[in-house]
């Protein structure tokens, strides 16, 4: 399977400038559109994330919400401290570097910051659960709630800005994907499948989509049980890109036999999308997602073409 090889491969495309660059031109306007967006609907969706909430035990709200609220903490501490980090010290580090090594080293940093928060915050989980679960104690359930709801709502605008930002790179994949093939095979056509049709690549990402919202309204509950949140979010990304990238990848790779023969490694389907699905949960990073996932079935597919 050599997944391991791919994701080196796939880690290196995301370093390339040209990517880098392809991802803020597509993720920067959308998450400017969610944000307007947000903006007009915040209040009917707050009203929507409280609904949900009224359907929850407070105590089951009181008692679960410091893991809800220690992710935010996270989320927020990553971004304030990757901005100042950048803000002090990106002229001492990155002065007279190329444009390509600046962007490396700001993977780097976002990585570093993302494992260094996540250790302060595990370090110090009794004693911030503890604190967390006693300011909920003492504020009113309104309070409590309506917070609560807030964060609900960000979660969900959250996610509709990914998908929004899925949705389009899917839709202009081609131009991705030629110069994945220009830079590692040189000039080759793309191999289209007469098997999969426009119809067939396109209901399949529909579906997944349709899927996804489905899923993610029945688990909202679920968001409020520690661990069990963070893996139904984990395995409810993973399932949405685990065929339908496949299938838009493949039908400009693949032959009709390639295509029959590589859908059967199922275990290579849940591991890329399993890695690819982590990457949502990292602020900034998130925006290459669905490069990413394409990536990996990309160096895969030609892979097992030229084993074949």
């Amino acid at each position: 399977m050599h997944i391991n090889k791919f994701i080196i491969k796939s880690v290196r495309d995301m370093l390339s400038l040209d990517i880098i660059k392809l991802a803020l031109l597509t993720g920067v306007p959308l998450f400017l559109i969610w944000l307007g967006i947000g903006y007009l609907l915040w209040e009917p969706m707050v009203e929507f994330t409280s609904w949900i909430i009224s359907w929850i035990p407070f105590s089951i709200v009181r008692a679960n919400g410091a893991f809800i609220i220690s992710f935010f903490i996270w989320f927020s501490a990553v971004l304030i401290s990757y901005a100042l980090f950048v803000g002090l010290f990106s002229g001492f580090l990155l002065g007279g570097k190329k444009e390509s090594s600046f962007e490396a080293i700001n993977f780097f940093i976002i990585f570093i910051l993302s494992i260094f928060w996540s250790g302060v915050i595990l370090y110090n989980w009794p004693w911030l659960s503890k604190e967390i679960a006693h300011l909920l104690t003492l504020l009113p359930f309104d309070t409590v709630a309506k917070g609560i709801a807030w964060l609900l709502a960000f979660y969900i605008f959250y996610n509709l800005f990914l998908i929004s930002e899925y949705l389009v790179i899917f839709t202009f994949r081609e131009p991705f994907i030629k110069a994945l093939m220009e830079k590692h095979l040189g000039d080759m056509e793309l191999k289209r499948s007469s098997h999969i049709s426009a119809v067939f690549t396109y209901s399949k990402l529909y579906q997944g989509v349709l899927w996804f919202f489905v899923a993610s309204f029945l688990i909202l509950p679920v968001l409020f049980i520690p661990i069990a949140n963070f893996l139904a979010v984990w395995f409810l990304w993973a399932w949405l890109y685990k065929e339908s990238a496949f299938v838009g990848v493949c039908s400009m790779l693949c032959s009709k036999e390639d295509f029959h023969r590589l859908k059967e490694h199922k275990i290579y389907f849940i591991s890329a999308s399993l890695v690819a699905a982590l990457l949502n949960f990292i602020p900034i990073i998130s925006i290459f997602t669905p490069f990413f996932i394409m990536d990996l079935y990309f160096h895969w597919i030609i892979s097992q073409r030229e084993e074949d």
